[in-house]
């Protein structure tokens, strides 16, 4: 089993080899294929398993055919250091794509993330609090979100975050993929799930 048998977008070869990936993760092999199909997932990994490469290459595999400079994916993450680690692995993976992405979180100031959002990212890997804030600000689109990943889901609920988590599902379009990863699903977070993903397929690892 090697990337090949994704059957990605030929443009997503150029990132994949500067990635260094060869033969997939078993996260990345389970999850992959059915994010390509559209499926909703639930997927159980600890941090370390590859899962970030895991829905990150389903996103940039979408985006790279259909509208360009609005954002069309949201990935929902609980700390400022992981949007950034989520964002380094696509800035990576989107090399020869064109594809956009930032970061949005509190602690520091807003234009550099309202001016980055003007310039039409795609992608977006975003913390609760500043994203609410820019969404009602008028900063933050969400009209066009196509695909809406919950990363970390049970940190989130750890840290308070869970009714913010709640408000930005309710922002984003109905008609949309969405993908949770969580390390445990206690019972706030199934309830979530049930919610926010419709006959999601379930990834254990």
């Amino acid at each position: 089993m090697n990337f090949n048998n994704f059957n990605l977008d030929p443009r997503l070869k150029q990132g994949i080899t500067k990635a260094g990936y060869e033969t997939p993760t078993p996260i990345q092999e389970a999850a992959i294929p059915a994010a390509i199909r559209g499926r909703d997932i639930i997927g159980t990994a600890q941090t370390g398993t590859g899962k970030t490469a895991a829905f990150v290459l389903p996103i940039l595999n979408k985006l790279l055919n259909g509208q360009r400079n609005t954002p069309r994916a949201l990935i929902v993450t609980p700390t400022r250091e992981l949007a950034e680690q989520i964002n380094d692995v696509i800035k990576v993976l989107a090399a020869g794509t064109k594809l956009k992405s930032t970061t949005i979180y509190g602690g520091v100031g807003a234009n550099p993330q309202i001016q980055a959002l003007r310039n039409g990212a795609e992608i977006l890997e975003a913390c609760p609090g500043r994203l609410l804030d820019l969404i009602a600000q008028g900063h933050a689109k969400m009209a066009n979100i196509e695909i809406l990943v919950l990363d970390e889901a049970d940190r989130m609920f750890d840290m308070g975050f869970l009714p913010d988590v709640r408000r930005i599902v309710k922002a984003v379009p109905e008609k949309r993929q969405t993908m949770m990863f969580s390390a445990t699903f206690p019972p706030d977070v199934e309830l979530l799930a049930k919610q926010a993903l419709r006959e999601p397929q379930k990834i254990a690892m």
